[in-house]
């Protein structure tokens, strides 16, 4: 057995038993694949639950990936009506994910949909998921690539490329019609063939002025998609980062509550003790 192998193993285990299943794992192998045993990191308990989602729901997680596949290919073709599609899609596929997870809480469940709202966006998170070796939670902004070379417990390829469609050759029959016509055509007259090289001519200088027009607008409208992208990864994690920031802000609130409760009963106590002393000295 190598070391993907016992990795694929030890993964696949709940948190609990990482540690102990490890070691027995290093003790029955030898030098030097023990120690690489040893040196497999404990998964966080976000990355452990993706883990357990890719190997016991694969189907989920294939649904959310290829959802990312049809979006990297709908930003790159600039179809704004799949681009809407794909997007409440995958949101409706990370809500379905993320109760099928299970984690026992709030914060864990958010470092989930984190992580695979980065394998949407992102190629090489894509990979870091598929591999089910994940030891920490992934999180993409939307504008860098997401940092994966710590993230999961062995080395992936995250370099794969992307599935190559075959365009249509549409122009072929036309051209070969066009032809055919013209061979067809009955011959014309001196006059005749000035004419409509003239109008040709001029059909091509339109269609040139044409073509520049239409080219200016695709990189506007590129640029304005790229933007606007930029501008919801950076609404969506400012969302997720608001919603941590009120819970901690919760739990700081409720923790000085009971600093101030502790705080007069300590203060009610001083003035008894105070009380007593003076009672005594009397």
């Amino acid at each position: 057995m190598d070391l993907r192998e016992v990795a694929d193993e030890l993964y696949a285990l709940p948190t609990a038993e990482f540690t102990a299943s490890r070691n027995a794992a290093a003790g029955k192998a030898g030098s030097p694949l023990a120690a690489e045993i040893r040196g497999l990191r404990k998964p966080s308990a976000s990355a452990a639950a993706v883990n357990a989602l890719v190997r016991e729901h694969p189907d989920v997680v294939d649904a959310i990936l290829e959802v990312g596949d049809r979006m990297r290919e709908a930003f790159a073709e600039r179809d704004r009506a799949a681009i809407r599609e794909l997007t409440g899609e995958r949101q409706r596929l990370l809500q379905k994910a993320t109760r099928t997870a299970g984690a026992a809480s709030a914060g864990v469940l958010r470092e989930v949909e984190d992580t695979l709202q980065a394998a949407v966006i992102d190629a090489a998170a894509a990979a870091a998921v598929r591999s089910g070796l994940l030891v920490r939670s992934l999180e993409s902004t939307g504008v860098d690539q997401v940092d994966v070379s710590d993230a999961v417990a062995l080395p992936i390829d995250v370099d794969a490329p992307p599935p190559v469609r075959a365009k249509r050759a549409s122009g072929t029959s036309t051209a070969a019609a066009t032809s055919a016509s013209a061979s067809a055509e009955p011959a014309e007259s001196p006059s005749e063939r000035r004419e409509r090289e003239r109008r040709v001519r001029t059909a091509e200088k339109a269609l040139e002025r044409a073509r520049t027009d239409a080219d200016a607008l695709d990189d506007e409208l590129d640029e304005e998609v790229d933007r606007r992208t930029d501008l919801e990864a950076e609404r969506d994690a400012l969302a997720r980062r608001l919603e941590r920031t009120q819970d901690e802000l919760a739990e700081s609130r409720a923790a000085e509550r009971e600093l101030r409760r502790r705080i007069t009963q300590a203060q009610s106590a001083l003035r008894d003790a105070e009380k007593a002393l003076r009672a005594a000295r009397d």
